[in-house]
């Protein structure tokens, strides 16, 4: 098998409108174009860009449409496609009616094929303005359909919010909450890695003990959480480059920018995981994706 190599970036969060987020320094425009830029200048010559999420703060219709012009243009200058999915701060209804010019998307999941790996782009958004990540029943069914037509071919998985582990029990509040539902899907398998974004910091873990997952720095900020109950923000832009070859994916991050001071503080009360769970009632139909740019 050839090399296949993957630019992960998550969490621009855009703001065309808006006041930028948190008081950035830079604008999260300029950031975004670095990373592009970036790849340009190391000819890293990727075969698949992913965008993890939170696309757009406070975005309208229109503005999801100008990203996917931008993108468009930024995906013919790097001569690969660029694939996205939503995040927490997305607005749904917007990038539907907007992106994907499908307004009643209830979610958006979609599979890739890449030579002869399986790519899912699962849409991990519960609901607005909250910041914990939820995997609809229905969406669960159609990735455990999938996963059983090729049970051989390896698979690689991307969303926004990352998968509980010892390191992070302090950021639950923040992560997948239905964890126990996917791996129940994904054991046994042949699942490469499953990649994430949404933390604003770069983290490697195992799950079910031998899934690896990795969480990207975010493009926007980066976000020192050691104080469980208050975040301290930074100005900041990272990137990872995942390689794999034979089945194996080995990253490589891309730090091309850190402010030192704090440009904000979040302050978090309950860390633990949400207390209400949605029904796991299907009640929506995932699809197998619009190709995108």
């Amino acid at each position: 098998m050839n090399k296949f190599t993957i630019v992960h970036l998550s969490d621009p969060q855009l703001a065309a409108a808006a006041e930028p987020q948190y008081n950035q320094q830079l604008p999260p425009a300029t950031k975004l174009q670095r990373i592009f830029d970036d790849i340009v200048a190391h000819d890293l010559q990727p075969d698949l860009i992913v965008i993890g999420g939170d696309l757009l703060t406070g975005g309208t219709s229109r503005e999801y449409a100008q990203l996917r012009t931008y993108l468009t243009a930024q995906s013919e200058r790097l001569q690969a496609p660029i694939q996205v999915i939503l995040g927490d701060q997305d607005d749904r209804e917007a990038f539907n009616q907007g992106y994907l010019g499908e307004p009643h998307q209830p979610y958006y999941a979609y599979k890739q094929v890449y030579q002869n790996m399986d790519f899912y782009f699962l849409d991990s958004k519960w609901e607005p303005n909250k910041e914990a990540g939820w995997l609809d029943r229905e969406q669960l069914d159609w990735l455990n359909k999938n996963l059983h037509l090729a049970p051989r071919r390896r698979a690689f998985l991307f969303l926004h919010h990352p998968l509980d582990a010892p390191a992070l029990q302090g950021m639950r509040y923040a992560l997948l909450q239905n964890n126990r539902e996917l791996l129940a899907i994904l054991h046994g398998h042949n699942i490469g890695g499953i990649f994430a974004g949404h933390l604003h910091f770069g983290a490697s873990y195992l799950v079910d003990s031998t899934i690896p997952v990795t969480t990207v720095a975010s493009a926007s900020t980066y976000i020192d959480c050691q104080d469980p109950h208050r975040h301290e923000v930074h100005d900041a832009t990272s990137y990872n480059v995942i390689t794999i070859q034979r089945g194996m994916a080995s990253i490589t991050n891309h730090p091309l920018y850190l402010g030192q001071p704090v440009i904000d503080t979040i302050e978090i009360n309950n860390t633990g995981f949400a207390k209400h769970r949605p029904r796991l009632t299907p009640s929506r139909r995932a699809g197998n994706g619009l190709p995108l740019i």
